[in-house]
């Protein structure tokens, strides 16, 4: 249920943002100093979601690589918690302080 809700809520964002685009197609101009872009509205915001979303995803990534990094030293860890563990269950138990 909530997957469906999560589409229709991206389905509605998505049609509103063509209405939008479609309804302000006038041509704006960016100054960035060393050139100077012409082009529409929608194209202009289109770039800067392709750009922050490649942000997004090199955050993402970051993370995701540096907590994969960190479970696979805790799986070390408790691989050797775990043979030491079985070793230890192993050995029989001594009654040396008699």
């Amino acid at each position: 249920m909530f997957r469906v809700l999560i589409f229709l809520v991206t389905l509605f964002l998505l049609a509103l943002s063509i209405t939008i685009s479609m309804l302000n197609t006038s041509v704006i101009e960016i100054d960035l100093y060393l050139h100077k872009y012409s082009a529409p509205i929608p194209l202009f915001l289109f770039i800067s979601f392709l750009i922050g979303s490649f942000l997004a995803l090199l955050f993402f990534l970051s993370s995701y690589i540096r907590h994969k990094h960190e479970a696979r030293g805790l799986r070390k860890i408790l691989k050797v918690k775990e043979d030491e563990i079985d070793s230890l269950r192993k050995n029989p138990l001594r009654d040396d302080h008699e």
